[in-house]
C-alpha cells in the first residue's frame, strides 16, 4: 500500500515508466568501495502505483569503527546476529534487478550493492538516477545539494538521520515536493536525462529485456544468438549492461534485435582479457573479425626471384596469424623511415631489401656501392644467404607504435574483489591466444597504449626485448 499517501504523484509518475522504481540507501563500515561492507539496507519500492518498504541490518563480517557508529548509530552489537548479505541476497535481488535505482550519490550505493552481489558470485546491474544531480539541475541557484541541505531546504521531517530507512523516506519526500514545485515538464525532463542508462525501450521483447537486465556491469563479451541458435554478433564490453542498454535505445537496430533470441555473457578480468575471449569465440563461431583497421601498417618479408628477402609495407588487417606482426606503424612514411634506420643498424643492403628511395631508378646501381660503402658482395649467393639470416634474426626489432623500445609486454589484469588475475602476452602489437596463435584488431594498439599510461602500480606491465 502507499505509505500515508505521502507520494501519490510520485507513485503515479513512476507507474508510467514501465519498470519498477526503488529508492535505496545503504549504510556501510566506510567509504572504500572494495574493502568496506554494507551494514544496513533500506528500499522504498514503487510498482504499478503500489509502494512497499523493506529494510535490513546486515552483518558486515568486519568490525564497525567508533567513527561510523557515531555517524550512523549502528554498532557491532546491533549487527552481531544480523544476517550476512549472502543470507538476504535471494530476497534482495528480485527487488533490485530490472528496477530503476534512485539514491543520493547513487554511485556509492549502487557500487556497494554490485560488489556485495559479486562477492557471492551473483552479477547485478540496473539503471540508476542520482538525486544529488537532480537537485543540482532543478535548483541550480543553491550551492549545497547534500541530503542535510535538502532536508533543511524542504523542511522534511527526519527522525534518525544516517539510518537507511530515514534517509530513504527523506529522499522520497524530496522527490514528491520537487515534483509538485517544478511541475511535470521540467521535473520529468531532468529525471529522464539523468537516468543512466536509459530504461529499456518498450518495443524490446520481454524475454530479451529480462536477459539484458540480468547482465552485469563488468568487463566481458556478449554473444548474440538468433532464433536458430546461430551466433550473429560478438562484442567486447567494459560495462556490459550499461553499454548494451545504451545501444538498444536506437530504433535503427529494431529489425536486428527482433531476430535475437538470446544474449550470452562471458565475464573477463579486463579489456585485454575480454578481447582475447572475443577472438577465441569468433574462431569457434566462424565469424570473421572486423576489417576496418587498414590505418595500421606492418612489414612483411617475401622472397624475390634472386632468393633474397624483400620488405613490403602492407596494411595490417584484423585476424589471426601464426606469428606476431613484424613492426607496427600508423603511416607508410614512418614505416619506410624505420626500415631504413633498422637496415643501417644491422648492416643490411637496402637494395636487396627493396627499400631504396622511389626516385632511384631500378636499372641504376646501388647508391651505397656507388659511394664506396659496399663492395657489392651482398649480391653473391653467400651474401644473400647471410642477409636473409640477418633479416630473420632481427625482424622482431622493428619498432611498434607507442611501445618505445619494448618488443614484448606482459600485462596482468586482475579483479580487486575476488583476487583473480590473468597474464596476457603481446608481441609486435598482437595478442597471444591460448591456442598459440596471435590476434590483432584495430582496438588493440589503443588499448595497449592505455595500459602503458596506467603504469606498473595500476596494471603490471613488463617490458622485454
Amino acid at each position: 500500500m502507499v505509505l500515508d499517501s505521502r507520494w501519490l504523484q510520485l507513485a503515479k509518475y513512476f507507474a508510467s515508466l514501465g519498470i519498477p522504481v526503488a529508492i535505496v540507501d545503504i549504510e556501510s563500515t566506510g567509504g572504500n568501495l572494495y574493502e568496506d561492507r554494507i551494514t544496513e539496507i533500506a528500499i522504498l519500492r514503487f510498482e504499478n502505483g503500489i509502494v512497499r518498504h523493506y529494510e535490513w541490518l546486515v552483518n558486515p563480517q568486519k568490525p564497525i569503527s567508533e567513527f561510523i557508529t557515531m555517524l550512523t548509530g549502528i554498532d557491532n552489537g546491533m549487527v552481531m546476529n544480523a544476517p550476512a548479505f549472502s543470507d538476504i541476497s535471494d530476497i534482495l535481488l528480485p527487488l533490485l534487478r530490472g528496477t530503476l535505482l534512485i539514491a543520493h550519490n547513487s554511485r556509492f550505493d549502487y557500487t556497494f550493492l554490485r560488489h556485495e552481489f559479486q562477492r557471492i558470485g551473483v552479477y547485478f546491474a540496473a539503471p540508476t538516477l542520482c538525486t544529488v544531480q537532480l537537485s543540482r539541475r532543478l535548483y541550480s541557484q543553491h550551492h549545497k545539494h547534500n541530503l542535510d541541505s535538502i532536508i533543511e531546504r524542504f523542511q522534511i521531517d527526519v527522525k534518525q538521520r544516517h539510518r537507511a530507512m530515514s534517509d530513504v523516506l527523506a529522499l522520497a519526500d524530496f522527490l514528491e515536493k520537487s515534483f509538485t514545485e517544478k511541475g511535470n515538464g521540467e521535473w520529468e525532463r531532468q529525471f529522464y536525462s539523468l537516468t543512466q542508462p536509459k530504461v529499456l525501450p518498450s518495443w524490446l521483447p520481454n524475454s530479451l529485456s529480462k536477459q539484458v537486465y540480468a547482465l552485469p556491469d563488468i568487463y566481458g563479451v556478449s554473444v548474440w544468438l538468433d532464433k536458430k541458435g546461430k551466433t550473429v554478433k560478438i562484442d567486447v564490453h567494459e560495462k556490459a549492461f550499461s553499454e548494451i542498454s545504451a545501444s538498444l535505445q536506437s530504433t535503427t537496430g529494431l529489425a536486428f534485435t527482433r531476430e535475437i533470441s538470446e544474449i550470452r555473457f562471458i565475464p573477463a578480468l579486463g579489456k585485454l582479457h575480454a578481447l582475447r575471449e572475443k577472438a577465441l569465440l569468433e574462431v569457434d563461431s566462424h565469424i570473421r573479425p572486423s576489417e576496418i583497421n587498414s590505418r595500421y601498417f606492418t612489414v612483411q618479408f617475401v622472397f624475390e626471384e634472386s632468393s633474397s628477402l624483400q620488405a613490403r609495407i602492407t596494411p595490417l588487417m584484423s585476424g589471426y596469424m601464426h606469428q606476431p606482426p613484424t613492426g607496427l606503424f600508423l603511416h607508410k612514411k614512418s614505416a619506410k623511415r624505420a626500415l631504413t634506420a633498422w637496415a643501417k643498424e644491422h648492416g643490411l643492403c637496402p637494395s636487396l631489401l627493396g627499400i631504396l628511395p622511389d626516385s632511384h631508378a631500378r636499372n641504376m646501381s646501388c647508391p651505397v656501392k656507388e659511394i664506396g660503402h659496399c663492395s657489392g658482395d651482398c649480391y653473391a649467393k653467400n651474401g644473400i644467404e647471410l642477409q636473409n639470416r640477418k633479416i630473420i634474426d632481427n625482424a622482431s626489432l622493428l619498432p611498434i607504435v607507442d611501445w618505445g623500445n619494448a618488443k614484448k609486454i606482459t600485462v596482468v589484469e586482475f579483479d580487486a574483489l575476488s583476487g583473480q588475475k590473468i597474464v596476457l602476452n603481446c608481441v609486435g602489437g598482437a595478442l597471444e591466444l591460448s591456442d598459440g596463435r596471435w590476434y590483432f584488431d584495430h582496438t588493440l594498439p589503443r588499448l595497449l597504449k592505455e595500459k602503458f599510461k596506467l603504469g606498473r602500480k595500476a596494471v603490471q606491465v613488463i617490458e622485454a626485448v
